[in-house]
């Protein structure tokens, strides 16, 4: 064998290597742009939900109906969060909005709760929220599942999941309002309770949802 042959080869044999280092750092760097761009627009998706609801007439509206829930009913937690990244499986959640009765429960959920991902369970309760407009859930009675470990840890007994509005994003995402009417009461809701809830739910959040975002 020649020694040109032979420096070729060798020549080769060290090139090989850094060319996959420098197509390993490329797709490192197109990934890293990539999900800087999904977290901006989630960003902004977020930042316009959030603004409108946060008109101050419409903020006033959905607090008062809020304060008349918690006091007609055992809820003590509202919240208000939106589902994005996807149309039908919807894989990352944010807490948008809350509200709580007293101090007693009160946890910062718009800071713990953003840009959370979810499991297959909370994706099927999405679907079940916007198919029937609410699910009941009892934490007791729950499957193991992220949304269940989230209600032990914060003592939650009972929760209402209630389907807002899906706004389109783009070709390939929606955004879906939904919101959460939680109790740390072991006696859960009543049935009055509920229907009370449910008659300010459709005549004072869900109207002012839709007219701030549609």
């Amino acid at each position: 064998m020649s020694d040109v042959l032979i420096a070729l080869i060798g020549l080769i044999g060290g090139l090989v290597p850094a060319i996959l280092l420098h197509v390993r750092e490329i797709k490192k760097k197109d990934a890293e742009i990539e999900k800087h761009v999904q977290e901006k627009s989630e960003h902004k998706i977020k930042a316009d939900v959030l603004d409108k609801i946060l008109d101050f007439s419409s903020f006033n509206i959905i607090k008062t109906a809020v304060d008349e829930i918690f006091e007609k009913t055992r809820a003590d937690r509202f919240l208000i969060l939106i589902a994005i990244n996807g149309k039908i499986d919807f894989n990352m959640v944010s807490v948008i909005f809350e509200q709580h009765k007293d101090s007693t429960y009160q946890i910062n959920a718009i800071a713990r709760y953003r840009s959370l991902s979810v499991d297959s369970d909370y994706r099927d309760m999405l679907k079940r929220a916007e198919r029937y407009d609410v699910v009941e859930l009892e934490t007791i009675k729950m499957e193991d599942s992220l949304l269940k470990d989230i209600y032990t840890i914060e003592a939650v007994k009972f929760s209402d999941i209630r389907h807002l509005l899906r706004i389109p994003a783009d070709s390939e995402n929606d955004i879906l309002v939904y919101s959460s009417l939680a109790t740390h009461s072991a006696e859960g809701f009543t049935k009055l309770g509920k229907r009370q809830a449910n008659i300010i739910y459709d005549s004072t959040i869900k109207q002012t949802i839709k007219e701030v975002l549609q």
